[in-house]
């Protein structure tokens, strides 16, 4: 076993984001030489404080961790940008222990928190993986260490890395609907590593954020899984309720590839919703049920004047596993244009801009162009795509 040996930091160091810079208490010996102990805080301070840096532009990674480190680095960016800590509290970031197998591999310990009338919350207790490199210090996550003990499965180009023994059919039916998104987003199929992990909280926790329930928000994780590219590799995190993919969900795949491809502002999302609608994509739902919920509510003895409700998110389900008639209405209108055009129209249609209430000229104007559907057919020709949904549904 190798020796390991522990620092502690009785006084803690502060990363201040109004500051951005690091300040340590020279007392405090991280390591014997002080210009290594400098060149391993200013590396700290410059991965966890410059936000302006993208990803692919941060040469201080170490690149055997790099996808898994970008993962890492997005969900505290994610945590940082979100509105409590822009507009009300200031997020700080202290140093409390270090261990090193050697004199070239650190793990670093630290506090994140925030203070609310001089009272310390913490809001995560975080490890970052530290390497000297060639006289240079490279920072990468911690997962790769947390697995060493998980097991792992390599079908096609997919690695599956989980606790637990997990259905050969369930991966190979995430293996599928992965490449069928990358096929019709018009991307390449790359070697893929796929983290299989039992929920929120530890999904976070395997990259190395370990969240102070009730002190945070947790909402940043895409309904359960989260990813990155490059131009060779993936990897995923796929956070399930018992990290063995019973609960895995196609549109938490779907939405999450979507949600990284294309910008917020020209994304509709009752187009993303209906398109996980058809394919069994609700978390809550399958594709015949949310269709019996509809039929129950906009009766076919009723006329409905679909356009004027158009736009008003009416639910059509329990307040609790909400059912938008937007969504339902452009999952039947992308099922058409995917079989009469293909799916580049779909993206098309995906891509006519953020959906807006009381604005939805663009919206329409895609939708003529890559339908033929208009305004003043609207109500017709949903009609008759409810028609021939019932009669695919009998």
């Amino acid at each position: 076993m190798k020796n390991l040996f522990i620092w502690f930091f009785l006084s803690v160091s502060n990363f201040i984001f109004a500051q951005s810079k690091v300040l340590i208490n020279n007392n405090l010996n991280i390591v014997e030489d002080t210009l290594k102990r400098k060149k391993i805080t200013d590396v700290l301070s410059q991965y966890i404080l410059d936000k302006s840096v993208p990803n692919k532009d941060l040469t201080i990674i170490n690149p055997k961790n790099k996808l898994e480190t970008w993962l890492f680095l997005d969900e505290l960016r994610n945590q940082q940008n979100s509105k409590i800590f822009t507009t009300k509290y200031t997020l700080m970031y202290e140093v409390i222990s270090a261990e090193t197998t050697d004199k070239s591999n650190y793990t670093i310990y630290l506090n994140c928190y925030f203070e609310d009338e001089k009272i310390k919350h913490s809001v995560a207790k975080i490890q970052i993986g530290v390497q000297e490199i060639n006289n240079k210090f490279l920072i990468s996550s911690t997962l790769k260490k947390a697995i060493n003990n998980w097991k792992s499965k390599t079908l096609e180009n997919y690695t599956f890395y989980s606790e637990k023994i997990i259905d050969e059919k369930k991966l190979k039916n995430f293996i599928a609907k992965n490449n069928q998104i990358s096929l019709n987003l018009n991307e390449q199929k790359l070697p893929t590593k796929v983290y299989c992990v039992d929920g929120f909280l530890n999904a976070y926790k395997l990259l190395g954020i370990d969240y102070r329930t009730g002190e945070s928000n947790i909402e940043n994780f895409l309904l359960g899984i989260d990813f990155a590219t490059d131009s060779s590799q993936s990897a995923f995190i796929v956070a399930t309720q018992n990290g063995k993919f019973e609960s895995f969900s196609f549109g938490s795949l779907w939405k999450a590839r979507i949600n990284k491809k294309y910008p917020q502002n020209n994304f509709y999302l009752p187009v993303a919703e209906g398109y996980s609608y058809i394919n069994d994509g609700d978390p809550f739902y399958k594709w015949e049920q949310i269709w019996i919920h509809f039929k129950n509510t906009y009766s076919a003895s009723q006329k409905t004047d679909w356009l004027s409700l158009y736009g008003h998110k009416e639910n059509f389900s329990l307040a609790s596993t909400s059912l938008y008639l937007e969504n339902i209405l452009n999952a039947i209108i992308v099922r058409k244009i995917e079989k009469e055009k293909g799916f580049n129209s779909v993206l098309e249609l995906l891509t006519c801009g953020k959906f807006n209430r009381e604005d939805h000229d663009n919206y329409f104007k895609t939708l003529e162009r890559v339908s033929g559907i208009t305004k003043s057919n609207f109500n017709e020709k949903i009609d008759e795509l409810i028609t021939a949904e019932n009669k695919n549904n009998q």
